[in-house]
């Protein structure tokens, strides 16, 4: 009995602390299984967006599984897909994607974990020249719909054989008969090499810039004589043009080249009192030239129009020598020398005539 007694006391004494340790333990399994389903506050990075985001997930793999997004080989994860998350974990991902560049007549698609233009290429082991142009900037960002366009720029000096035309140089001659002509010198290509800065953008030439140009050898411009000799015909009686034409005269009188017409000239006439020099003065009756002024002979002339010493025709009046000069007569203006003071103002002003000047040799 005291056996039995001493056992069940034993018994009761271990219920009493096995109910103690449950009275303790079942809260601290509820504390921790609620633990266990409360949401773990992380921080979360993909492709630069980074936010503070609540998950139940344990492991990365199931943040992700979460989210529906999809890691491959190619994409950059840190921490490992395995670890385990708790509080305050910073998962950051960076996917690689996936760019179009259109370079060198073709279109390459590039991966990368890049996010500028410059990275991007790099990456893909395009190499750029000094005066490629790359669109967008080296320095802009990308976006997941961008397309690199890279256009290759080559500047290069060429050179070119040129062929040198020659012109034809026309100059009158008033030897010639007007309208006839005579070829002085034929014209002769030249020969020269040209050096041409060309710029070329993916192979095609926009521009092309002469820098300088070598002649090898010089053209040879074709040189034509064009007549401007008129025949000049007239009547000898008269003192009058009876043909004047290019080659071909009437029948009858004198016929003359004249090197020189001139229209609407202003005739006046002196003598030599006109002079204002006393007629026992030995320069009386003299002339520019020195020689002795005669009527139907001497005329005082602008020498920057008319020579001194030529002769002209003066239609109308007949042949005269151009031996005087006077302070008022310049231009087309003559003073045409008569036998006294009486016949100078009977002949008066005449406007509007032609003259022939012919040269140092009367026809």
């Amino acid at each position: 009995m005291e056996l039995r007694t001493v056992w069940e006391r034993q018994k009761n004494r271990a219920i009493v602390v096995l109910g103690s340790l449950a009275l303790v333990l079942v809260p601290m399994i509820g504390y921790f299984s609620a633990q266990a389903t409360q949401p773990k506050q992380i921080t979360f990075s993909m492709d630069g967006d980074t936010r503070k985001v609540g998950t139940k997930a344990s492991t990365v793999e199931q943040f992700l599984a979460e989210r529906n997004i999809t890691v491959t080989e190619d994409d950059l994860l840190q921490p490992d897909i395995h670890a385990k998350i708790k509080d305050g974990t910073t998962i950051t991902l960076h996917t690689r994607w996936t760019i179009p560049v259109q370079v060198d007549g073709q279109t390459k698609v590039v991966k990368t974990l890049k996010r500028d233009v410059a990275g991007a290429l790099q990456e893909a082991g395009i190499a750029l020249g000094k005066q490629d142009r790359v669109k967008p900037a080296l320095t802009d960002s990308l976006s997941k719909q961008t397309t690199i366009v890279v256009t290759r720029v080559e500047e290069k000096v060429v050179q070119q054989e040129e062929r040198l035309a020659f012109q034809e140089l026309r100059k009158n001659d008033s030897v010639l008969s007007k309208g006839t002509t005579r070829v002085m010198q034929e014209g002769q290509e030249g020969k020269a090499i040209g050096h041409y800065k060309v710029i070329t953008e993916n192979g095609k030439e926009v521009s092309r810039e002469l820098i300088k140009r070598d002649v090898i050898t010089p053209k040879k411009d074709r040189i034509v004589a064009v007549g401007t000799a008129v025949a000049v015909q007239i009547d000898d009686k008269s003192n009058r043009v009876v043909a004047s034409a290019a080659g071909m005269v009437s029948r009858g009188g004198k016929v003359f080249r004249p090197k020189q017409v001139l229209n609407g000239v202003t005739l006046t006439a002196y003598s030599p009192a006109g002079g204002g020099k006393h007629p026992s003065s030995p320069g009386y009756g003299r002339t520019a030239t020195g020689v002795k002024a005669k009527a139907g002979h001497t005329i005082a002339v602008d020498p920057k129009v008319i020579p001194l010493g030529w002769w002209v025709f003066i239609d109308g009046i007949g042949y005269r020598r151009a031996e005087d000069v006077g302070g008022a007569i310049k231009g087309a203006k003559i003073d045409v020398f008569v036998g006294t003071e009486a016949d100078a103002v009977q002949f008066g002003r005449k406007r509007n005539r032609t003259v022939y000047i012919i040269g140092p040799h009367k026809p």
